[in-house]
């Protein structure tokens, strides 16, 4: 099958050694990053991240002390402070496509009237990092979501990969997944350019346990649940015969790829339709990520691999 035998492929996804006092900083800042506009005393924080009111109070001090946080000296709550916002354009600089997805995603949510995302590869985890539009769903795709980059997530981030890592992708699920069935998953990417995923009710269940879940779902504790669900929808592709009709398809999702300049996916572009469209709709959704996803591809230096640039 095209692609499986690639010469390009990925680092291995190595899970670091966990460092419990890391944590709980980065716990802190995430918490506070998904509510940006909310100020939280420390016992809300040490309540929110399972953490004693000793050791909060000494890390929300080592923070404010370094103006990672800042404290209101009235309330005694705490916001992220200034020292982020040298850090958030510093990381801008690094990932020139995230400020130009920005841009698109607000562009793809009003032309279309759905929730639009972009998404990048960190480890095993696709990270959000801009969103925009309205939807049932916006509550689990917050900036900052992290999602597990397992099947039948992050199919156009392995599509055009090598084989180890399709296979590492493809074994990513608590139950063993039909290889064939995900392989022909790819197929189907790979012959569209991007991915058309059904809405189901595995799906919706999935998405209101996102919403109601921390921003890491992969927590130890959270794993099995977000895994065993993951697991039933491990086949959730639509195939390129089941759109020739003339009818209409629950859409759950759809996505593109944005190539760097060795031609590997380095992030996605995505819409969040939930509901049902007809096949034209569907192409000319796809059509319009696609645009997108090329804009930036070519605005920063990227290329699409060859059996990308030859479908097109």
């Amino acid at each position: 099958m095209l692609g499986l035998d690639g010469a390009h492929s990925s680092e291995p996804l190595v899970k670091a050694t966990p460092s419990p006092p890391t944590d709980r900083v980065l716990g802190i800042l995430e918490l506070l990053a998904s509510r940006p506009e909310q100020a939280l005393s420390l016992s809300d924080i040490a309540r929110a991240l399972g953490m004693n009111k000793a050791t909060c109070h000494a890390v929300t001090a080592s923070l404010a002390g370094a103006d990672y946080l800042t404290r209101n000296p009235i309330d005694k709550t705490f916001m992220l402070g200034p020292a982020l916002v040298a850090a958030g354009r510093a990381a801008e600089k690094a990932y020139p496509a995230v400020h130009l997805a920005n841009a698109e995603v607000v562009a793809l949510a009003e032309e279309l009237g759905m929730q639009a995302t972009a998404a990048i590869r960190s480890e095993g985890r696709l990270v959000i990092v801009a969103r925009a539009g309205t939807g049932a769903e916006a509550a689990s795709v917050r900036i900052g979501r992290r999602i597990p980059l397992a099947p039948p997530f992050g199919g156009v981030f392995v599509a055009w990969a090598g084989r180890a890592v399709i296979d590492d992708w493809a074994t990513r699920t608590e139950r063993t997944a039909p290889r064939e069935q995900l392989l022909d998953s790819l197929a189907a990417i790979r012959m569209r350019g991007y991915s058309v995923e059904r809405l189901t009710p595995a799906v919706v269940q999935l998405r209101h346990a996102l919403a109601d879940l921390g921003d890491d779902p992969l927590a130890d504790g959270l794993r099995p649940m977000v895994m065993a669900l993951l697991a039933e929808l491990r086949q959730a592709e639509y195939m390129p015969g089941d759109l020739q009709d003339h009818g209409r398809h629950a859409v759950s999702a759809l996505s593109a790829p944005v190539f760097d300049g060795e031609g590997r996916t380095q992030m996605n572009l995505s819409l969040q339709p939930h509901r049902e469209m007809s096949t034209r709709d569907i192409e000319r959704a796809g059509r319009r990520l696609l645009e997108g996803c090329g804009r930036i591809t070519q605005a920063i230096g990227g290329k699409p691999p060859a059996a990308f640039a030859a479908r097109t």
